[in-house]
């Protein structure tokens, strides 16, 4: 299989206003009225990145993971049916609705519905016109890249493991073993575009967004300060070095709005544990009960109290060199 990455996502959404406001002041994206019951919010040339639907409930539909062409999804369908793993094909409602030439789907061992495509339209073939986004804005870091990525919340690691890396083809960056087991996988040289957090349950923990400006991130954190409930505090992480915070978007998980992400060479690069917690500094965990947070923090002040570092990673033409 050849996943490239993380390609869109599906939410269902009791409140389609919500989604207007969130999307439009913390993820500073373009959102588009696609039918009276449909929204759709684009952050680059694609046609959309985020497909929200009225429904009954807030939560997460589904998840679409790119493939190259026709040849490496039908691929992709015969490994996973190879396995064992049941793969429905799209209906033609299905494929209009994400703008897509083709599309199949399965449930993946913690029941999240996991979409592998190909040939998503750009948003000027789809009638859309120019990205307009809602503010000045310095865009996003997509492209090959894909649209950003997602921590899952899994009861069976080692089973979504084997899933996403033996069935997908993820690669593994680093992992977590204490005080839990956190796995980070990459489909290209973003340091992750799928994480699998150990837990009681199963579901989204955060979907990350990444920009390629700084002042975005902040302009995107004092919306969310003054409307929306922050999860995580600003803050850098430790191995992919993004510069972030989480917020809780509409449908109950949080979405993180970063910069500054790490690239992986597949020529030198070696899996490794992490020893030092999560962040470099802040990301005060907020949504978690005080005992948690208490220890998070108490991890996170050893942690700065050693200067843990990294070097920035900035995009070309988004610097100028002073000397």
């Amino acid at each position: 299989m050849s996943v490239q990455g993380l390609g869109y996502i599906g939410l269902e959404a009791s409140n389609l206003d919500a989604w207007r406001k969130f999307g439009t002041e913390v993820l500073a994206m373009q959102v588009i009225e696609r039918d009276a019951d449909t929204l759709a919010l684009r952050m680059d040339e694609r046609c959309q990145r985020v497909l929200v639907q009225q429904g009954e409930t807030d939560a997460p539909a589904f998840f679409g993971f790119e493939t190259g062409n026709a040849k490496t999804l039908q691929a992709a369908i015969t490994k996973l049916e190879a396995a064992g793993v049941g793969v429905t094909r799209a209906t033609e409602t299905e494929l209009g609705l994400r703008r897509v030439e083709a599309m199949a789907w399965c449930r993946d061992p913690s029941s999240n519905r996991i979409e592998i495509f190909h040939g998503q339209a750009t948003g000027d073939k789809n009638g859309d016109g120019a990205l307009t986004l809602p503010r000045p804005h310095g865009g996003f870091r997509s492209g090959t890249l894909g649209m950003g990525h997602v921590v899952f919340h899994v009861e069976d690691i080692d089973a979504s493991s084997r899933f996403y890396r033996e069935l997908m083809d993820f690669r593994l960056s680093d992992y977590m073993v204490k005080p839990y087991r956190l796995m980070f996988l990459r489909a290209n040289p973003r340091h992750h575009s799928v994480a699998l957090l150990q837990s009681p349950k199963n579901g989204v923990h955060h979907v990350m967004f990444e920009v390629l400006a700084l002042d975005d991130v902040g302009r995107s954190y004092d919306a969310a300060l003054e409307n929306w409930r922050i999860g995580q505090t600003l803050g850098r992480h430790a191995n992919d070095w993004v510069l972030s915070f989480y917020a809780f978007c509409p449908a109950g998980f949080m979405m993180e709005v970063g910069w500054g992400g790490r690239t992986v060479d597949e020529a030198t690069w070696t899996p490794r544990e992490i020893t030092h917690g999560g962040s470099m500094w802040g990301h005060d965990r907020l949504y978690m009960d005080e005992e948690r947070r208490r220890t998070a923090n108490e991890v996170r002040r050893a942690v700065v109290k050693a200067g843990l570092g990294a070097p920035l990673q900035v995009t070309r033409g988004q610097y100028n060199e002073v000397k």
